[in-house]
């Protein structure tokens, strides 16, 4: 079943550690995990997309996440 990006954001909402921990990257988040991570937005949706997922990309801002 594929998640929709309203369940991956509440999945990152709801876990702040992850979150806070890739603070200041661009984070592709798929099946409830961070599938991809880096400073430069392109090459995490490419990463995932390498990797066959689908992801929600997001920017950790190691507080809040802001969705892209």
């Amino acid at each position: 079943m594929d998640e929709t990006t309203e369940q991956q954001y509440d999945w990152l909402l709801n876990d702040p550690e992850e979150e806070a921990r890739y603070a200041g990257e661009f984070i592709a988040i798929a099946d409830g995990k961070v599938v991809a991570h880096g400073k430069i937005c392109a090459e995490v949706l490419e990463e995932a997309r390498k990797l066959g997922y689908d992801a929600v990309l997001a920017r950790a801002h190691g507080e809040d996440a802001e969705i892209l």
